[in-house]
């Protein structure tokens, strides 16, 4: 019994073990078993091919490629050995003969590659000296007086002999950074090794822009197979990553770097004669005595200029002055200027802006200077534009760089921490005050640290609570609602429900501002509350407009829409709030499937009471609808018009340019209109009531625009009728008047990869906005009607770009996008009886055009390759449906 236990217990232990360490056994007996690793005194040589590729990403398209090859021999021998560990031996690894190969149309065969003279020979003058253990790299000695460009192509040489002859996950440090790497056996002599997550490396941080919806995609593939002779040691090693970048909005706009190298042993071994030392330190001195320790990651390349020489901004200012001027805003070209200016300046000394800033030279294009100086928001922009600004008393040139400083993408911390500063001293300008407020509030927001979020919201409702006077709350309020803090809603609500007619409209703008998953039940309560017109006194219909966007923009319950409809055939007097209802209802069933299918249930359950005529066409001129404008397989582009009315005349009116991709959704331009004690100039039979306080309401008109999610401060057109009749006498705007103009910036992009062969691949992606809306209004009182035109014109460039620059060849693969899209909304009024009012809105003809180039040159050669593609779509002119009772008013005008 006792002996046929044995091989049980054998058996057994056996199984255990395997299952243990089961994940380190995975090599073949024969290898596994194998002495391994390097010889003193001897090496290998191998044929050593690098091959960069630049191109689009995706399938093969018309064009090709560029690129180029470096060829030459690796040899490799152990130098030393540690007396005290025989596993650790010094490696001595240099590249012999090199040669750089480029495309050229010389090539033997399409797409192929010809010997090329550069300053590539400069490598082979000395080697890389490593630690090596067991496959794990140690410690890198490179020679100091190395140009960047050798010690990284070396780098990048020596990370090819990191590999492990046993399967798992390691972490592991090489020229790609710190990466977690994972090996498994591809047979007896075979492994492969894959790279991900590649990062901790001395490279800059990566920068990108604060919304998902100008995003840049990356998506990198990083693996190597190697085939082993016997001792472990590499026959040949293929090593290949490729780096896509995209754009969230617009993946056909992409580019991609691959990177190949290929190591192939030669026949024979190689004599070193080894040195004796007690430590790696002592045998440097003995082997090379200038070396120096060296870290293993890739080094940033001093920046280069081309062999004409660097541009400077005053150049480039030149270049390009008609493209800034102000009469070409709203245009591609000025967003393509703004592109090749916003670098320069971003690199540029406080003085050398501030003397720009102040030139006469460029006093013409002063505004659009201020515009890429704010759009940079870096400390020397900043603290250059504040010493340039100190001399304007209007405070006009100080609120032009205001309004773009509070759309910049990637704003400094310490910009917003002055910024904020400012806006929390006493100004005697009120617009600046305000503007200051509302560029704090933006810019904390944008930088998106909780700390200077936290202190922005303190700030500003520390200055709330101090205000005594109604537009002191406002603009708080106001400045609250670009700050979108979660923190701030009890302050808000406070003033939703307790504050006058305009702190509480504002109030509840502000809380419609907030991300959606941060409106809580008592935020939703509230609004129920306003909406109903449950207890308290009774609220504008703005007020109650506002909360149901809310109730009705954050998934409402199947019982809540049921008591929506059921409102419906409510008896309120405020019969344009139905009529807003109603327009809502039908706006987001047309775009949420889901809420659609829960407004059906909702209106069965409530058939008994709404379903009459009375209901489904409810009286009034309010409306609600949006349209597309852009569908693509990365994004689809919205035009989303919500219009409330009273007595027939336009109180609340937003047009809104809506950007969505898979799951984010960005405003792009919001352009709102207000407007209140208007009634008395028409006739009108309606005895609509508005819910207000029973004084006579103050004649006032004005316009709120938001760009890029940013608020800026209204612009009234008048306040009292004095001033409405001294527009209407003067003519005031009879003619194109532009109201708003600015440049800014789009995406922001800019990460280094670096790549295993030595490489380091700069992706980078910028785009602007070029801005104009302008308008004109022609009223007569004889003739009792009103024609006004807004027109928002937009220039679009977005430029992106993969590239490789290097002492001895450049490479790069961009692309550049621009599209010029416009919309005109006019509207038509006449009250010489019942009030008609008709409103067209149409987008004319617009052409996106995508170039994409792929370029290559040799520094200090003649040598330039370009490639070119272009492509264009044209989008045709049309002219947007609005709704049925705007299409009859339209007929009545135009009829009489």
């Amino acid at each position: 019994m006792v002996r046929s236990g044995k091989p049980v217990a054998i058996t057994v232990t056996l199984v255990y073990l395997l299952a243990l360490f089961g994940s380190y056994c995975r090599m073949a007996p024969a290898v596994a078993g194998a002495a391994r690793g390097w010889t003193l005194g001897s090496g290998l040589k191998y044929k050593l091919t690098t091959t960069l590729l630049f191109k689009e990403a995706g399938p093969p398209r018309a064009g090709g490629d560029v690129g180029f090859q470096l060829t030459g021999e690796l040899a490799v021998t152990a130098v030393w050995k540690d007396p005290n560990d025989a596993d650790t031996l010094l490696l001595r690894v240099e590249l012999l003969s090199p040669q750089l190969w480029i495309k050229s149309r010389k090539a033997p065969e399409p797409e192929g590659f010809i010997e090329h003279s550069s300053r590539l020979d400069d490598i082979s003058k000395g080697p890389a000296l490593v630690l090596w253990q067991k496959g794990e790299l140690g410690t890198l000695y490179l020679d100091p007086s190395d140009e960047a460009s050798t010690a990284n192509l070396k780098r990048g040489l020596v990370s090819l002999f990191q590999y492990r002859t046993l399967d798992g996950d390691y972490l592991e440090h090489d020229a790609s950074g710190l990466c977690n790497v994972t090996y498994l056996s591809g047979g007896p002599h075979r492994l492969m090794k894959e790279k991900t997550f590649c990062a901790d490396n001395s490279l800059p941080p990566k920068k990108q822009h604060s919304s998902p919806v100008f995003g840049v995609k990356v998506e990198s593939l990083r693996r190597a197979e190697y085939d082993l002779i016997s001792g472990l040691l590499p026959k040949s090693i293929l090593n290949e990553e490729r780096h896509e970048m995209s754009l969230a909005t617009k993946p056909e706009a992409s580019t991609a770097v691959s990177s190949q190298q290929l190591l192939e042993l030669v026949p024979g071994k190689l004599e070193a004669t080894p040195v004796v030392a007690e430590t790696v330190k002592d045998a440097i001195v003995l082997l090379e005595p200038s070396f120096r320790e060296s870290s293993i990651s890739l080094q940033l390349e001093p920046p280069t200029c081309p062999d004409a020489g660097c541009v400077t901004l005053g150049q480039v200012l030149d270049q390009n002055r008609a493209a800034l001027a102000e009469s070409a805003l709203g245009s591609t070209k000025s967003a393509l200027a703004f592109l090749k200016v916003l670098p320069l300046v971003r690199e540029a000394s406080i003085d050398d802006l501030a003397k720009v800033l102040k030139s006469p030279r460029y006093r013409e294009i002063k505004a659009q200077l201020l515009d890429v100086v704010g759009s940079a928001a870096t400390p020397t922009t900043h603290k250059a534009a504040m010493k340039s600004l100190r001399q304007d008393e209007i405070g006009d040139d100080t609120e032009r760089y205001l309004w773009a400083l509070s759309m910049a993408p990637v704003p400094h911390p310490d910009v917003v921490k002055d910024v904020l500063k400012r806006s929390e001293e006493t100004q005697q300008n009120e617009r600046l005050a305000e503007t200051l407020a509302l560029t704090a509030a933006a810019l904390a927001r944008q930088e998106g640290s909780p700390a200077i979020i936290e202190n922005a919201r303190v700030s500003l409702e520390t200055g709330l609570d101090t205000c005594t006077g109604e537009e002191c709350k406002l603009r708080f309020l106001r400045a609250l609602r670009n700050l979108r803090s979660k923190a701030a809603i009890p302050t808000l609500l406070n003033y939703a429900l307790n504050g006058t007619k305009a702190t509480s409209v504002v109030a509840w703008r502000a809380l419609g501002n907030l991300q959606r998953e941060h409106i809580n039940p008592e935020v939703r309560t509230a609004a129920k509350r306003v909406f109903y017109q449950l207890g308290g006194p009774r609220k504008d219909s703005s007020a109650r407009t506002l909360a149901l966007d809310i109730i009705l923009e954050t998934k409402p319950t199947k019982d809540e829409l049921r008591g929506l409809v059921e409102y419906l055939a409510n008896q309120d007097p405020a019969y344009e709030v139905r009529r807003y209802l109603s327009q809502r209802l039908d706006q987001l069933a047309e775009k949420d499937d889901d809420f659609a299918v829960n407004l059906k249930e909702a209106a069965r359950a409530a058939a008994g009471k709404v379903n009459n005529y009375h209901v489904a066409a409810q009286k009034g001129l309010s409306t609600a609808f949006t349209r597309s404008f852009l569908e693509s397989p990365g994004s689809n582009g919205s035009l989303v018009t919500i219009q409330e009315v009273h007595s027939g005349l336009l109180k609340r009116g937003i047009v809104d340019v809506v950007l969505e991709t898979d799951a984010h959704t960005q405003q792009i331009f919001s352009l709102g209109l207000f407007a209140g004690g208007l009634g008395g100039f028409v006739s009108s039979s309606d005895n609509e009531v508005a819910g207000t306080p029973t004084e006579e309401e103050v004649a006032t008109a004005g316009m709120e625009i938001a760009l890029l999610g940013v608020g800026i401060r209204p612009f009234v057109f008048f306040s009292g009728q004095g001033e409405l009749m001294g527009h209407v006498w003067s003519g005031t705007a009879s003619t194109r008047t532009s109201a708003f103009q600015t440049l800014a910036a789009l995406h922001h992009h800019k990460e280094m990869l670096p790549l295993a062969s030595g490489f380091l691949t700069e992706i980078d992606a910028e785009g602007a906005i070029s801005f104009d809306l302008a308008g004109q209004v022609q009223l007569s009182l004889w003739s009792r009607n009103a024609q006004s035109l807004v027109e928002m014109a937009a220039g679009v460039a977005v430029h992106g770009a993969s590239r490789v620059r290097s002492k001895f060849v450049q490479s790069t693969a961009e692309f550049t996008l621009t599209v010029e899209p416009k919309l005109e909304l006019s509207t038509d009024l006449d009250f010489s009886g019942p009030v008609s009012l008709c409103m067209r809105l149409t987008q004319p003809q617009s052409t996106a055009r995508h170039h994409v180039y792929k370029i290559e040159r040799i520094p200090g050669s003649r040598h330039k390759l370009r490639k070119t593609r272009r492509s264009r779509v044209s989008t045709p002119a049309k002219s947007y449906l609005l709704n049925r009772k705007n299409s009859e008013m339209c007929s009545k005008v135009f009829a009489s």
